[in-house]
């Protein structure tokens, strides 16, 4: 394909082609010129945005974006800046070709759908604008192509043939519906047994855009030379391949405590196992209440020192930082003070035989389980 040309600097408005500098004025440009309530004025972010808000709020509907170009007046592809552009529009503006969407050949035929059109001279001379497929499922959803075999539109798809991808039965999904994935489509090389894998960058589909595609899927011209074995006895064949991601709704969070009161010190005044008849030992024990019950794992940093009676001072610091799990509930210092500096020093430690020891939790961070309806309301999938 060549070395990638570089693009330039400014941006541009898919709806009116008019350059910017930066994207954060082409934004406000759109807003206002392309995204603006006709009702009532408020601003919206996107084409989808302005006809929720236009049906929902004024009981309006809208089918045009407002002050676009012929060819770009959809309110079904979701622009937002230079996000969601198609890459034919790109290649077009930037002068790249066919540079935009990556073409690649491989020597397997599409997984889910394919079909074959017969006479394509015939068709390219008809008043056929657009062809749909029979519906096909893949993922839970059916799914059907949409051929244009003079191209989309004048301003786009002239002198190409345009190939979508589309969800068939819209109306069946559940309210709110969404998916995010990658467009493929594929034409055969008849003549070398092979398959042009044409690959854009990924979109997703929802209530108010239920298709993607590519406008420049195949110059007419590539279509009809006899080099390149797409057409062959006046037949050829295209087809497409849906990967559908359904989220189990298994998740993990990562939270800080803001507070962590309730963690349990557990003091040893002649050691522990470890430390038996040598030092005081002193430990946190990973509390047994709701809140943690329900978690994998919890990261605490925490501290101690022993209070010198005498000047009042905190000494002897210790610090320590350890995961808590349902293996692992306590933690701590076997050897914080040795039990001989205790009895050499009974005046600096110890005041009507009492001994203050400070604990501090500076940090605790958990790792919480997370139920289905709080991960992801959506599916992903690859075209």
């Amino acid at each position: 394909m060549g070395k990638e040309k570089k693009r330039a600097a400014k941006v541009f408005c898919y709806y009116c082609e008019k350059e910017f500098e930066d994207e954060k004025i082409l934004v406000q440009h759109q807003e206002a010129m392309h995204f603006k309530c006709h009702v009532c004025n408020q601003k919206l972010s996107t084409a989808s945005g302005m006809v929720i808000h236009v049906l929902q709020v004024h009981e309006e509907a809208v089918s045009k974006v407002p002050n676009a170009i012929p060819g770009r007046e959809s309110t079904e592809i979701e622009i937002f800046g230079m996000q969601g552009i198609p890459d034919d529009i790109l290649a077009a503006h930037y002068g790249e070709g066919e540079q935009a969407i990556s073409r690649t050949l491989r020597y397997f035929p599409p997984a889910d759908y394919f079909f074959k059109v017969e006479s394509v001279s015939v068709l390219l001379n008809t008043r056929i604008e657009k062809y749909e497929s029979g519906s096909f499922e893949v993922g839970g959803y059916k799914w059907r192509l949409c051929l244009y075999p003079n191209g989309i539109n004048k301003s786009e798809g002239k002198g190409h043939v345009s190939l979508y991808l589309e969800i068939s039965d819209p109306e069946n999904l559940p309210l709110g519906w969404e998916l995010c994935g990658q467009d493929r489509r594929y034409t055969n090389d008849m003549r070398s047994s092979t398959y042009l894998d044409a690959d854009s960058k990924a979109s997703h589909l929802n209530v108010i855009k239920t298709r993607c595609g590519i406008a420049q899927f195949l110059s007419l011209d590539e279509l009809m030379d006899p080099c390149n074995g797409y057409l062959m006895d006046d037949c050829c064949i295209f087809g497409a391949e849906v990967f559908v991601i359904k989220y189990s709704g298994k998740g993990e969070c990562l939270s800080v405590i803001k507070d962590p009161a309730d963690e349990k010190l557990i003091l040893y005044p002649r050691g522990n196992q470890k430390a038996k008849n040598k030092s005081l030992s002193l430990f946190l024990e990973l509390a047994r209440n709701e809140t943690v019950l329900h978690q994998r794992k919890l990261y605490a940093e925490f501290e101690s020192s022993i209070k010198d009676q005498k000047s009042s001072a905190y000494i002897k610091p210790s610090h320590a930082d350890v995961w808590f799990s349902d293996s692992n509930e306590v933690w701590g210092f076997p050897n914080l003070i040795s039990l001989s500096d205790l009895h050499d020093k009974p005046d600096d430690f110890l005041l009507n035989d009492t001994l203050i020891v400070q604990a501090k939790i500076t940090l605790m961070i958990y790792s919480r389980n997370m139920t289905p309806s709080k991960t992801f309301n959506q599916h992903s999938m690859m075209f």
